[in-house]
C-alpha cells in the first residue's frame, strides 16, 4: 500500500490536470494557514462632522464652521494635517425642495484665483492616534464668488480621499436689510460698508474688502453692533494716497459722527463720536497714512469736513455750497483737494465747485452742469472729477460728461423704456460703459456703440452701480431680495 500511495502522488506518473487538482486539495489549505490575516481598514472607524459657529449669518457675511475629524478606532491612522490647506468639500443644500445648493472648497477656490495654471496644494497628512480628534475652523463663505441666498440650509462636509461625509447641520442665511450702503473702488479693492438692521431693531455695521481683481471675492465682517433706534448712515473711505493702517469708515446717527478702522477680522481703532449735522457724504478719503477725511452737508447747505486719526476725530475746514443743496457727492484728489457736486432743490440743476486742501474755493462761483433736473447723474469718487448726466430727448437718452476744465462730451444712446437706475464707469484706455436697470433687467451700452446689451435679470434691484477694479473688467453691483449681486459686463 505504501508503494501504491507513493506512486499515486508521483507527478511523473500522473496527467498534468490531475497533478494540479491534487496539489490544490493537499497543499493550498496548509499554505494559506501560514499567511497572516489582512489588517482591517482602520479608516472606516473615522468620522467627520461640521458645525457653524453661529446659527445664523447675513447673506454675504463670513460663515465660519468648526470641522472635526474623529478617529474612533484603536489604531493610529493618517488624518488631514491641521495646518495644511483644507481637503474638505462643503455643501449647503436648501431645506426647501428645489431651493439653491452651493458646493465650495478651498482647493477649487485656489484654482479659480490662479491667473496662471498652477497645481493646487497637495494634501498633507499626520498620524492621528486612536480616540483622538483634529479640529479646524474654516470660513466657507470665502470659498464662494456669490453670496448665499437667504433661507434655511443643511450644511455637510465631505472628505473625498476616504469617501467620508458628515451628518447635516442646520444654518440660516438671513437677508441683508441695508438701510445704508457705501461701496467704492479703492487701490484695487471694492471696499463696502453696510448698516444692516436686524429684526430686533439693532444695527450691525458690516465691512467687506474684495480680494484679487474680482469684486465677487470677499465677505462681510461684523464690526460693530449699535442699539435699536433711529436710522444710521455709513460711509467707507477710499485711498487717494497709499494710506495703509487698515480701512477707516464712518457712521452718522442722531447728530453724532463716529469712525472706526478695521482690517481682516480685527477692529484696529474706534474713535469717540463728535457733533455733526446734516447728511454724511459717501465715500470718505484716506488722505495720509492712518488718516481719513469725511464730510457732511448741513441743511443750510454748508460742507463740513472731519479728519480722523488714531487720536480721534477733529473738525476740519468748512465751505458754503448754498441754501437748498441736496443729494451732494464729492471727488477727492491726492493733493487734498475735493470737488463737490450737488442738486439745487428748487431748479434741480446739478452744480459743481472745487476746493483746495485748505478749503479755499478754486472756482469763482459754482458751475451749472445742467440747465434743469436730469434723469440721472453722478460723480466719480476718485480720478478725473467729471460729472456725468443722463437726460431725455423725447424717448432717447442723451449721455453727457462734464470734465473739470474741459469740453462737454455728449453721446446719443438707443431708446430704453422704463429705466429706473443708471450708472457710468470710465475704465482705462478706450472702454467706458453706461448701464441701466429697466423692466427688471440689467442693460449695458458702450459709449462707442449705441446698442444695449442685456446682462441679466435684476428684479427689485436697489443701490445699483458699476465698478472696475483693474481698469479693464467692469462689474455691476446691486442689492436684490436681501442679497448683494455682482455680475461682469460682457
Amino acid at each position: 500500500m505504501a508503494g501504491i500511495r507513493s506512486r499515486a502522488l508521483n507527478p511523473t506518473l500522473l496527467p498534468l490536470a490531475t497533478v494540479l487538482t491534487v496539489a490544490a486539495c493537499v497543499w493550498l489549505p496548509t499554505a494559506a494557514s501560514q499567511i497572516p490575516p489582512k489588517k482591517a481598514d482602520t479608516m472606516i472607524n473615522a468620522v467627520i462632522a461640521t458645525f457653524p459657529t453661529e446659527p445664523a449669518v447675513v447673506s454675504g457675511q463670513s460663515l465660519m464652521v468648526r470641522t472635526v475629524f474623529d478617529n474612533r478606532g484603536t489604531e493610529s491612522i493618517a488624518a488631514p494635517k491641521r495646518t495644511s490647506p483644507s481637503p474638505f468639500d462643503y455643501v449647503l443644500r436648501s431645506q426647501q425642495a428645489g431651493g439653491p445648493e452651493y458646493s465650495v472648497s478651498q482647493s477649487n477656490t485656489f484654482r479659480r484665483r490662479q491667473r496662471e495654471r498652477a497645481a493646487a496644494p497637495q494634501l498633507e497628512t499626520q498620524p492621528l492616534a486612536g480616540g483622538a480628534k483634529i479640529e479646524r475652523f474654516e470660513d466657507v463663505a470665502t470659498y464662494s464668488t456669490v453670496s448665499f441666498e437667504p433661507g434655511e440650509y443643511w450644511l455637510t462636509v465631505r472628505y473625498p480621499k476616504e469617501g467620508l461625509e458628515s451628518p447635516k447641520s442646520p444654518v440660516t442665511i438671513l437677508p441683508l436689510e441695508a438701510e445704508s450702503f457705501s461701496s467704492f473702488v479703492s487701490d484695487g479693492h471694492l471696499t463696502t460698508v453696510a448698516a444692516h438692521r436686524r429684526p430686533d431693531g439693532e444695527i450691525v455695521l458690516l465691512h467687506r474688502e474684495s480680494q484679487v481683481a474680482d469684486p465677487r471675492e470677499g465677505v462681510f465682517i461684523a464690526r460693530h453692533t449699535l442699539p435699536a433706534g433711529t436710522p444710521v448712515s455709513v460711509a467707507t473711505s477710499i485711498d487717494v494716497v497709499p494710506a495703509g493702517s487698515g480701512r477707516w469708515f464712518a457712521w452718522l446717527r442722531d447728530g453724532k459722527l463716529t469712525a472706526s478702522n478695521g482690517w481682516g477680522d480685527r477692529v484696529i481703532k474706534r474713535a469717540e463720536p463728535v457733533d455733526a449735522a446734516g447728511v454724511l457724504l459717501s465715500p470718505g478719503f484716506q488722505i495720509a497714512v492712518g488718516t481719513a477725511l469725511f464730510g457732511t452737508v448741513t441743511p443750510a447747505g454748508r460742507l463740513e469736513t472731519f479728519v480722523v486719526t488714531r487720536d480721534g476725530i477733529k473738525k476740519g475746514w468748512s465751505a458754503e455750497l448754498g441754501a437748498g443743496a441736496t443729494n451732494a457727492r464729492w471727488n477727492g484728489q491726492a493733493d487734498g483737494s475735493v470737488t463737490v457736486a450737488w442738486e439745487e432743490s428748487t431748479s434741480g440743476r446739478v452744480m459743481r465747485r472745487s476746493f483746495g486742501a485748505d478749503g479755499k474755493p478754486r472756482d469763482a462761483a459754482p458751475f451749472a452742469a445742467t440747465p434743469g433736473r436730469p434723469l440721472a447723474w453722478g460723480l466719480a469718487a476718485f480720478g478725473p472729477a467729471a460729472i456725468w448726466v443722463v437726460v431725455l430727448d423725447g424717448a432717447v437718452p442723451l449721455f453727457a460728461r462734464f470734465p473739470v476744465g474741459g469740453e462737454r462730451v455728449v453721446t446719443r444712446l438707443a431708446e430704453l423704456a422704463g429705466a429706473t437706475a443708471w450708472d457710468f464707469v470710465q475704465a482705462t484706455g478706450e472702454r467706458a460703459e453706461v448701464a441701466a436697470i429697466a423692466n427688471d433687467r440689467l442693460y449695458a451700452s458702450g459709449l462707442q456703440g449705441p446698442a444695449w446689451r442685456a446682462v441679466g435679470d435684476a428684479p427689485r434691484a436697489s443701490r445699483f452701480h458699476l465698478v472696475s477694479l483693474d481698469g479693464a473688467r467692469i462689474y455691476a453691483e446691486w442689492i436684490e431680495a436681501g442679497d448683494v449681486r455682482r455680475a461682469p459686463l460682457p
